[in-house]
C-alpha cells in the first residue's frame, strides 16, 4: 500500500502553491505529519484513554477541491515524511470498495500493521460506498489511526445528503466535521499548463480533419501499437474482465482510439476508469486520441443531475488527467491541427 510511481518523488518541499488555499493546505498537512511523528508521551496516551486530553488534533484531514490543484501530491507527501518510521498505508478509495469483507474488519486489519491511513480520491456519489466509507473512517478512528484524504466533493455535496435525512447523513453533516478537519484546496488545474510532460496527442474536430492526424502519427510511431476506436474500446469492457483488458491496453507502446463520444453514464465510467489506470500506471502507453468536441463538454455537470451530475462532478478528473496524458489540439485554441493536416 504504497503511492503510484507517479508520485514517488512527493514531497512539501516540491509542492509549489500558487494560491492562498494551497498555501494553507501545505502548511496544515505538513504540521498533520509532524504531529503523526511525535510519539505522545505515557501520561498524554492516558488522557486520551479516558477521553481528557486537551490535544486539538483531529482524527484526520479531508483535502478536497477540484482535480488537478495537487491533493494527491499532498498526501503522498504525507506518506513519504512519515515512511518509514511511522507505519503508513497509501490506498486509492476503489481498494476500498473493491473489498469483500466488511468495512470494519478491512479497517482492522489495517490498523493492525498501521498508524496512520492515507486514502485517495474518496468518490462519495454512492450510498453503498458511501456507507462502507462511513464504517471504515468510524473503526480507524476507535482504532485511533489517523486518516488523510482527498476528494473532488464535500461531504456536505454528496449522494447521500441529497437523497437522505438517515444516519448516514447525520454523519456526513455532524460527526464527521467534529472528528476531520475540512481543508480545501483550491486553484487552476496545474495539469494544463505549458510546461506539462505529455507522451500523448489528441485532436477536437469534424473526422475528416482529425483521423488523417491521427493516422499520419499513427504510421510514424516506433514500437508496437494499437489502434480502435471508441467503439472497439466500448466493446472490449463490456466483453473483457477489468484486469485483462487493461493488461491489453498496456502491453504496447501507443494507444489510438479514435471518435470519442460519451452518450451516458456508462461510457463515462468505462472512460474514467480507463484514463485513471493510464494516468497511474508504471509503463502506461502513451494516448493518441480524436474526437468532435473537446474533453470539458463531453460529460459535463452542469448538462446531468442526480446520480448523472455526481458521476459527471467525478469525470472532471478524467478530464483533467486526459490534459495531462496528451498535448490536445483544438482549433479553435490553436492551429496545431492545421499544421498537422497539411
Amino acid at each position: 500500500m504504497t503511492p503510484p510511481d507517479r508520485f514517488h518523488s512527493a514531497t512539501f518541499d516540491s509542492y509549489v502553491p500558487s494560491t492562498p488555499s494551497q498555501a494553507e493546505a501545505l502548511s496544515t498537512t505538513r504540521w498533520f505529519a509532524s504531529t503523526c511523528r511525535d510519539s505522545p508521551s505515557f501520561l498524554e496516551q492516558m488522557k486520551r484513554f479516558a477521553g481528557l486530553s486537551e490535544d486539538s488534533t483531529p482524527n484526520g484531514l479531508y483535502l478536497v477541491g477540484p482535480a488537478g490543484t495537487g491533493k494527491t501530491h499532498l498526501l503522498a507527501a504525507v506518506y513519504h515524511a512519515l515512511t518509514p518510521d511511522v507505519a503508513c498505508a497509501f490506498l486509492h478509495s476503489s481498494t476500498l470498495f473493491r473489498r469483500t469483507e466488511p468495512p470494519a474488519a478491512f479497517a482492522h486489519a489495517l490498523a493492525d500493521q498501521n498508524d496512520v491511513c492515507c486514502l485517495d480520491e474518496v468518490e462519495i456519489d454512492d450510498p453503498a460506498n458511501e456507507m462502507r466509507l462511513v464504517g471504515f473512517m468510524k473503526t480507524l478512528a476507535a482504532r485511533d489511526v489517523p486518516l488523510v484524504a482527498t476528494s473532488n466533493v464535500t461531504p456536505e455535496t454528496s449522494l447521500s445528503t441529497q437523497l437522505s435525512s438517515g444516519r448516514l447523513h447525520r454523519f456526513l453533516r455532524s460527526e464527521f466535521a467534529e472528528r476531520y478537519r475540512i481543508v480545501e484546496v483550491d486553484g487552476t488545474d496545474f495539469r494544463r499548463k505549458e510546461d506539462v510532460d505529455r507522451s500523448g496527442e489528441g485532436w477536437i474536430g469534424p473526422p475528416k480533419h482529425t483521423r488523417s492526424a491521427i493516422r499520419s502519427v499513427y504510421q510514424d510511431v516506433d514500437g508496437p501499437s494499437h489502434w480502435g476506436s471508441f467503439g472497439d474500446l466500448r466493446r472490449r469492457s463490456t466483453e473483457m474482465p477489468h484486469p485483462q483488458l487493461i493488461d491489453a491496453l498496456t502491453s504496447v507502446d501507443h494507444l489510438f482510439v479514435s471518435d470519442v463520444s460519451i452518450a451516458d453514464t456508462d461510457d463515462a465510467l468505462r472512460l474514467l476508469r480507463i484514463i485513471d489506470v493510464l494516468y497511474l500506471h508504471d509503463e502506461a502507453p502513451a494516448l493518441y486520441f480524436t474526437a468532435e468536441t473537446p474533453p470539458d463538454v463531453w460529460f459535463a455537470p452542469e448538462a446531468h443531475a442526480g446520480v448523472a451530475q455526481a458521476i459527471a462532478e467525478k469525470f472532471a478528473r478524467t478530464v483533467s488527467r486526459l490534459y495531462a496524458l496528451c498535448t490536445i489540439h483544438d482549433p479553435t485554441t490553436t492551429d496545431a491541427l492545421a499544421q498537422k493536416s497539411s
